[in-house]
């Protein structure tokens, strides 16, 4: 009978412990769930908009150009010699009037001294001939001119200046010197070898950007117009010219060429390719972001706010630049827009019609 008993418990135990286990999952279950809600409920459609605007849009052409340094020149000694030292070296900025490199002085230094002594003597033996005529040095200038050709041709007075202004220019030649201010590049010259070329200097404080429009694209271009040039080794990079000239030739690809300026940086170099990107004003467009248009069924749509929820519209992309779209609806599918329109302008990826949204900075 005691048998029974105990039996009889453990069987009421056991079902306790089951109903009780039971219940710990299903609240387990039910916290799971609820946790799981919790995290969907935070997972919203959040998204930005912006107000439907009209503004003024800039309209893009964007080519690729070459960039070609203004000034450059190649640098080389005027007289013979022997290089005794190069003070520059390539990439290497140089002002105006700088010394790059110098040839050996000692023979012209030696031909220089030669030259004086002869002048000088031709000086002494000139103002004793102007004796003769009882003139002195101070009344050179009172003497008639023919006169006086005779007497310095006859002294060797003539030849002496020249001779002495040869050296005087010899020598300074041998000091070659920047003629502009610049970057030293494709510097060839060495040290005890002969003089002559030494490197190419170009003029580094701006640049000529050359580059092709298409024969349909000509009206858009026009002389004094601001362009956008950007390296595309660094699209960071953004430098602002000008448009010096269009070529009124259309050549047989069906271009034309044409020639900006923008000042110098040391992000550029000659023969840098680069992107061109020419900019006109248009007035009173729709505009949007980029980010504004999505693809759906091949079409170009976006999400206008209303209530909470997303309202697909379609629409037409009329031009675009690098960040903006202009735009209209499209008609013939019954869209509508207007200015003030919330637009959606992140979230709206996979963005559905009539989806509940929450608007978020």
């Amino acid at each position: 009978m005691k048998a029974y008993k105990i039996i009889g418990v453990l069987v009421v135990a056991v079902l306790v412990c089951s109903c009780k286990s039971k219940k710990d999952n299903k609240d387990a279950v039910q916290d799971e769930t609820e946790m799981a809600r919790g995290k969907y409920d935070k997972e919203k459609n959040e998204v930005t908009v912006v107000p439907l605007e009209r503004k003024t849009f800039n309209k893009q052409l964007v080519c690729n150009g070459r960039l070609e340094a203004q000034s450059k020149v190649t640098v080389q000694f005027a007289t013979q010699g022997t290089v005794a030292q190069i003070d520059v070296r390539d990439g290497q900025k140089v002002q105006k009037g700088q010394i790059l490199a110098s040839l050996d002085k000692d023979q012209p230094k030696r031909q220089l001294e030669q030259a004086r002594i002869s002048f000088s003597k031709a000086e002494m033996t000139l103002a004793d001939r102007l004796l003769d005529y009882n003139y002195t040095l101070a009344d050179t200038a009172s003497i008639p001119a023919d006169q006086k050709r005779k007497i310095y041709i006859n002294t060797g007075f003539i030849d002496a200046r020249m001779a002495l202004e040869n050296a005087e220019r010899t020598y300074r030649d041998c000091d070659l010197k920047a003629p502009f201010s610049g970057k030293v590049a494709s510097l060839k010259g060495r040290v005890h070898e002969q003089g002559g070329q030494l490197c190419t200097l170009i003029d580094d404080s701006r640049y000529l950007v050359r580059f092709s429009v298409l024969e349909t694209e000509y009206k858009f271009v026009h002389t004094g117009q601001q362009v956008l040039v950007s390296p595309f080794v660094n699209s960071d990079v953004v430098l602002k010219g000008s448009i010096l000239s269009i070529n009124p030739t259309v050549d047989q690809n069906g271009q034309i060429a044409v020639t900006a300026q923008v000042p110098g940086s040391d992000e550029l170099i000659d023969g840098m390719n680069v992107r061109i990107t020419v900019e006109n004003s248009l007035p009173n467009q729709l505009v949007v972001p980029k980010s504004a248009v999505v693809i759906r069924d091949n079409l170009e749509v976006l999400f206008r706010y209303k209530d909470g929820k997303s309202e697909w519209t379609y629409v037409n992309v009329l031009m675009s630049n690098t960040t903006e779209h202009v735009i209209e609806a499209n008609k013939d599918r019954g869209a509508e827009i207007n200015v003030g329109d919330l637009v959606i302008t992140s979230g709206n990826l996979n963005l559905g019609d009539n989806a509940s949204v929450v608007i978020v900075e």
